[in-house]
């Protein structure tokens, strides 16, 4: 059983207490995901997706592992604490919610390679190899 102060619950608190926040922890619910495949999944800015993504790794519900150029961000919940106690309720509660559904839904089919323009190393190649020539 975990101890918070005020401060760090005061910082959970806020962090769920606003719905884009909310459909990111969904999102990563699923699996962990890249700034650009969130941002297709809520059809929001890389701005705003980020300062979500800062208010939510402060509070301490999400961390993150770099591989290469990408950031993949994921659930940070300690197994049979409070604060995943009250995400679980949360959920569920949301399970219903059209806009929940359909986010998962896009959490299951986005791809980061093709969606944040990555472009596959021959064609990049060949692109290189044709400037050359001009």
């Amino acid at each position: 059983m975990s101890k918070y102060n005020l401060k760090d619950l005061e910082r959970i608190l806020s962090a769920l207490a606003e719905r884009n926040r909310l459909r990111i922890l969904a999102a990563l619910r699923y699996r962990p995901l890249a700034v650009c495949e969130i941002r297709e999944v809520l059809g929001l800015s890389f701005s705003t997706v980020s300062r979500h993504l800062s208010i939510l790794t402060t509070a301490g519900l999400i961390d993150y592992d770099r591989d290469g150029k990408w950031v993949h961000y994921r659930l940070n919940l300690e197994p049979e604490s409070e604060v995943t106690t009250l995400i679980n309720w949360l959920f569920q509660q949301l399970a219903a919610d059209e806009v929940f559904r359909k986010d998962l839904e896009k959490a299951r089919q986005v791809d980061k390679n093709l969606i944040c323009g990555i472009k596959p190393l021959a064609l990049k190649k060949n692109l290189i190899h044709r400037r050359n020539k001009l």
